[in-house]
Parts: structure tokens; C-alpha cells; sequence
């Protein structure tokens, strides 16, 4: 084996390990209960996750207070001789406070290896199919509630365009030390893609605005922890100050190519 995937399960993790698969290359996938048991929490397991593993890609859950688990992880992988990791954060992660999770992550990648690559996607087009506005929806009988304006913009990228990244960075050298954020090709606004969804199969197709609190109450009941909530409403914030409308063009780095249109992937996704 050569290859692990974490969060192998997740929106990004399983289309990483499809990818590599689909490449003819040796990878497993790694969580709790997968082909390769690996528990953040469970430091006996870490060693046989890691056996016979080249490279690594990375993927802990927002907000999980793991981070020093996490950071145990990646060191005692460097000292098992994995000579290529590729961490997936956030965008924005860069900006946050030192003492931050994923900061505190992404420094530990750096200082551990010679070959790693940092992602940092923006909120994915999957969250409104599978993701964290889907469950949100699926809760309020397809309105998706949020502490946003239906007005505000946010350059969504498609999940398979940052798994083409990792895996693009898992496989070649050219992407080594390399930091990429990655969006879409434009802003679009929740009332645009709740009126592309309308009428569809998504299970996103209405919108209504939520003041903070009434936010965390509704997600609070969903049985979401406080400490995930406010993890949300501080990425909220960021959407409401139009920082998360900027576009880069790390998928034309990456890939050489343009990322995915949001209305492409409404297309293809839930008509």
C-alpha cells in the first residue's frame, strides 16, 4: 500500500481514494470503521493504519477538537518514513489565529515534510446534496435557514475539482510545498442557486434567513456539537462579509484547467 486516505468516507476523502483507484494506484482508506481502522482517538491504531505507507492525505473534522491527536498523527507518520503528505483545511484557514486547529495543522505538515501540499477549498457544491446545507434542509422540509442574506455570494467549488487536486498532489512532484486555495469560476448567491434547485430532486429548494441564535438553536437540535455550530457561524461571517466571495485560479494551477460552474453541477447533480 502506498497511499492512505483519511476521512475516507467524507465528501472529498472518497473521491480522493475513487480517483487514486481509478488511477491504477495502490490506496486504502482509513476511518474508524473501514478497510484500514484508524480512530484519531485510539493512538494503538495508528501504527498498523501506517504500515507500508508512502503518502498520506489528510482530512480531520472541523471543529472535532483533535487537533493534537491529529498533530501526534502526522508526526509519528514522518518517523514511519511517509515521505508525502497533502492536508485539506479550509479557506481562509491561513487567516485564523496561530493557536487555530487547522493553522496549528498546516504548520505541523510543513514542519514534518519535504514534500506537502496544503488545500484550502471554499464550501463545496456537494453541501447542498449531501453536505451540511442538505442535512440543514432535509431538517426544515427542504428550506435551507441560514444567518446569511439570500444575496450573499460565495464562489462554491465542486468537490471533484479538490479531489483532483490532492490527488494531482499525492502524484506529482510539481505540486510539492505548494499551498492552493480553491474556488469556483465565479460568486453565486444562495437565492441563485435555491432558484436553480427549485423544482428538482435537491433536497435544497427554498431559502429563508435566520438571525445567529435562531441558526444555533435549529442546528444545536440536530444534535450538532456547540463547539461545530460556532465553527459554522464564524464561516458564516466570513460569507456575510464577502470574503468568501473571492475567486482564485489555484484550480488552473493545479489542473490546467477551469473549475467546475455551480450551474453545471446542478445539472448534472439533482435534475
Amino acid at each position: 500500500m502506498s497511499t492512505l486516505v483519511t476521512g475516507a468516507t467524507g465528501q472529498v476523502g472518497r473521491r480522493v481514494l475513487t480517483e487514486l483507484r481509478r488511477r491504477g494506484l495502490p490506496a486504502a482508506g482509513a476511518s474508524r470503521g473501514g478497510e484500514v481502522r484508524l480512530d484519531w482517538t485510539d493512538t494503538s491504531s495508528w501504527k498498523p493504519a501506517l504500515e507500508g505507507v508512502e503518502s498520506l492525505f489528510v482530512s480531520v473534522p472541523m471543529a472535532s477538537g483533535l487537533s493534537e491527536r491529529a498533530e501526534a498523527f502526522l508526526q509519528q507518520a514522518s518517523e514511519s518514513g511517509v515521505g508525502t503528505a497533502v492536508l485539506v483545511t479550509a479557506m481562509g484557514a491561513e487567516d485564523g489565529p496561530p493557536d487555530s486547529e487547522q493553522r496549528r495543522l498546516e504548520a505541523k505538515v510543513r514542519e514534518l515534510f519535504g514534500r506537502w501540499t496544503i488545500v484550502r477549498p471554499n464550501w463545496l457544491d456537494q453541501d447542498f446534496t449531501e453536505g451540511v446545507f442538505a442535512r440543514l434542509a432535509r431538517s426544515r422540509n427542504g428550506r435551507l435557514e441560514l444567518p446569511v442574506s439570500k444575496r450573499c455570494a460565495v464562489s462554491f467549488v465542486d468537490a471533484r475539482d479538490v479531489a483532483h487536486t490532492i490527488v494531482a498532489a499525492l502524484t506529482d512532484d510539481a505540486h510539492h510545498q505548494r499551498e492552493y486555495t480553491l474556488t469556483g469560476p465565479a460568486p453565486v448567491t444562495f437565492r441563485e442557486v435555491v432558484r436553480g434547485t427549485k423544482g428538482t430532486e435537491s433536497p435544497v429548494w427554498r431559502y429563508k434567513k435566520v438571525d445567529e441564535a435562531g441558526f444555533y438553536f435549529r442546528a444545536t437540535n440536530t444534535g450538532w456539537s456547540d463547539r461545530y455550530v460556532d465553527t459554522l457561524n464564524e464561516r458564516f461571517r466570513a460569507i456575510a462579509d464577502g470574503r468568501a466571495a473571492k475567486v482564485t485560479e489555484d484550480v488552473r494551477r493545479a489542473l490546467g484547467r477551469d473549475p467546475v460552474p455551480m450551474a453545471k453541477f446542478v445539472r448534472e447533480a439533482v435534475h
